[in-house]
C-alpha cells in the first residue's frame, strides 16, 4: 500500500505578492496613461490659449488700427472742410491723404518726445510733402550783411531799463498778419512788417505797405525763390514804399515793376542797422525802438505749430532744416521760467497762434541772432 500523501497548502504569501505586484504595475500603466491624457490636455489648452491670446493680440491690433484709421480719416475730412481743399481727382485725394496721416504721425511723436507745452495740431501745411515745403515756402539763400551796414551806434537811450517784457501789438503797432501764400518771399515780407510798425511808434500811424513792390522793383533779388533783407532795406531808403491797397500783392514774381504810381504816398527810412548777435542787446533795441526782422533755419515742426515754445535743438537746426526764413520780432516774454520772443510769420492768422509764435530766447535757435535788421526812422 503506498503511503498517503498529504496535499500541499498553497503559499498564500507568494500569490498575495504577485497580486500586490501586479496591481502595482496596473497603477503604474494607469498613472502614466492618467498623465499622458493630462499633459495631452494641458498640451491642447495651451495651444488653445496661446490661439487664444493671439487672436486677441490681432483683434486688439486690428482695432486699434481701424480707430486710427478712422480718426485720421475724420481729421481729414475736418482739415479738407476747413481749409477748402478740393482736389483734382480721387488719385489725387488719396495721395494726399496719405501725406496727411505721415505728417500727422511725426507731429504726434515730436510732442511725445519733446513734452513741455508746445502744442503740433493740423495746419494749412498738413497736406504738403517736404519737398513742397521747401520749395514753395523756403529759401535756400543765405543772408550777408552788406559791407558799411552794421551797427553804427547803440540807438539805446542812455540809462535805458529793459522791461520784463513787451509785445507791440497792444499799443497797436503792429498791423495784421498776412499770407505770402506759395511764393517764398518772406524776406519782403519781414522786412515790410518791421518797417509797419515802426513807423508807427514814431510818426503815430500804421501803414499796410506794400510787399509786391519790392517783390516787382528791387531787382537784386530773386522773388519768390528769396531774397537779401539789407538789400531791401537799402532800397526802401532810396525809393520808399507805398501802401499795399495801391499795389496788391499777387504772390507772383516777375511782374513789371510800377513805382512810378503818381500821387500816392510813400514812406520811406532813414537808416537801418544790422544789430548785435547778443540776444539781450536785440531785446534792448525791440523794448526801446521797435520791432526787428531777422531770419532762421525752418525745422519741419514749424509747419505744425499750434502754441507754445518752439525749441528745436542746435543739431535738428543743422541737419533736419527746410531751409531758410525771414520772420518779425515783435517782443518778448517770460514764461514757465523759459525767456522766448515774440514772433510775427507770414503764413496767414489761422496758423500758429493768429499768425504768430513763441521763439525761444537766449540760445540763438536756428542761427535767429546772426542777421537781426532793423529800420530806423527818424
Amino acid at each position: 500500500m503506498w503511503p498517503k500523501i498529504k496535499p500541499l497548502k498553497p503559499d498564500l504569501s507568494q500569490n498575495l505578492e504577485r497580486q500586490q505586484l501586479y496591481e502595482i504595475e496596473e497603477e503604474k500603466k494607469a498613472s502614466l496613461a492618467y498623465q499622458g491624457i493630462v499633459w495631452k490636455t494641458v498640451k491642447i489648452v495651451t495651444l488653445l490659449s496661446v490661439a487664444v491670446f493671439t487672436t486677441l493680440i490681432v483683434l486688439t491690433y486690428s482695432t486699434k488700427c481701424l480707430r486710427d484709421h478712422r480718426r485720421y480719416v475724420d481729421a481729414f475730412e475736418e482739415f479738407k472742410n476747413e481749409y477748402e481743399r478740393n482736389y483734382d481727382s480721387v488719385e489725387e485725394e488719396n495721395y494726399r491723404f496719405d501725406v496727411f496721416v505721415r505728417n500727422m504721425k511725426e507731429w504726434e511723436e515730436e510732442e511725445k518726445r519733446v513734452g513741455g507745452d508746445l502744442d503740433l495740431d493740423v495746419t494749412q501745411f498738413a497736406d504738403y510733402t517736404d519737398d513742397e515745403l521747401k520749395r514753395v515756402l523756403m529759401s535756400d539763400m543765405k543772408e550777408m550783411p552788406m559791407e558799411g551796414s552794421t551797427l553804427k551806434k547803440s540807438y539805446i537811450p542812455e540809462g535805458f531799463k529793459r522791461p520784463e517784457s513787451i509785445d507791440w501789438r497792444s499799443s497797436g503797432k503792429v498791423s495784421s498778419v498776412k499770407d505770402q501764400a506759395q511764393c517764398g518771399s518772406c524776406w519782403s515780407f519781414a522786412t515790410v512788417a518791421s518797417i509797419e510798425s515802426v513807423h508807427a511808434i514814431k510818426k503815430n500811424q500804421l501803414y499796410s505797405l506794400s510787399e509786391q513792390e519790392l517783390i516787382d522793383c528791387e531787382h537784386d533779388q530773386k522773388g519768390c525763390n528769396g531774397g537779401y533783407r539789407p538789400y531791401a532795406f537799402k532800397w526802401i531808403q532810396k525809393n520808399g514804399l507805398v501802401e499795399e491797397k495801391a499795389y496788391p500783392y499777387t504772390g507772383k514774381d516777375g511782374n513789371d515793376c510800377k513805382l512810378a504810381t503818381n500821387g500816392t504816398k510813400r514812406i520811406y527810412i532813414d537808416d537801418y542797422n544790422i544789430l548785435s548777435k547778443n540776444e539781450d542787446a536785440i531785446a534792448d533795441w525791440i523794448a526801446s525802438k521797435g520791432p526787428a526782422s531777422f531770419g532762421m533755419s525752418v525745422t519741419k515742426p514749424l509747419f505744425s505749430y499750434r502754441s507754445g515754445i518752439f525749441h528745436p535743438t542746435k543739431e535738428e537746426c543743422s541737419e533736419k532744416s527746410h531751409g531758410s526764413h525771414a520772420l518779425t520780432i515783435i517782443g518778448y516774454g517770460f514764461e514757465n521760467g523759459h525767456h522766448y520772443w515774440w514772433v510775427k510769420n507770414s503764413w496767414g492768422s489761422r496758423w500758429g497762434i493768429d499768425g504768430y509764435f513763441k521763439l525761444a530766447r537766449g540760445h540763438n535757435v536756428c542761427g535767429m541772432a546772426e542777421i537781426v535788421v532793423a529800420p530806423i526812422i527818424n
